[in-house]
């Protein structure tokens, strides 16, 4: 066995682990070269967010109420995560599901059932579990142990 501890996924094999087997991730001894690494691109894409919201919301006055400023600042701090993709789209999709109520603009449980209906929730649900099944090859097995 050559020390690869990766298994065939493709293995029609009962015994063979489902998930693969990693080897530990080799870290760096130097730590010079970490605080260097924390002043990237990336990572300014990142607080660029919350410091356009935190400027937006100290500088900008509207005669409105402030709901509307707070909103203003949230769809700021999206937009430039969403246009520099400094975090997945994921989390940058579901951030108005913990900005709004922090803010106070809508509650978690108004902002939530915007997002998902329930039936959406299953289907999306069984569409996920259908993804794993197949990248796992967990039909494969359920169809050699039941033959």
């Amino acid at each position: 066995m050559n020390g690869d501890h990766t298994p065939n996924l493709n293995s029609d094999d009962p015994k063979t682990p489902l998930l693969p087997v990693h080897d530990p991730i080799p870290r760096s001894p130097s730590s010079n070269s970490s605080l260097i690494s924390l002043f990237t691109p990336n990572n300014f894409y990142i607080l660029l967010g919350p410091l356009l919201c935190t400027l937006i919301c100290l500088l900008v006055k509207l005669d409105a109420p402030v709901t509307s400023i707070y909103m203003l600042a949230i769809l700021a701090w999206i937009f430039s995560w969403w246009f520099t993709e400094a975090v997945p789209m994921p989390i940058t999709s579901m951030a108005p599901l913990f900005l709004f109520p922090l803010f106070g603009i809508a509650s978690a449980d108004s902002v939530a059932r915007s997002y998902m209906d329930d039936v959406i929730a299953l289907v999306l649900g069984s569409f996920i579990l259908a993804l794993a099944v197949e990248h796992y090859n967990i039909h494969k097995r359920l169809a050699l142990n039941v033959s």
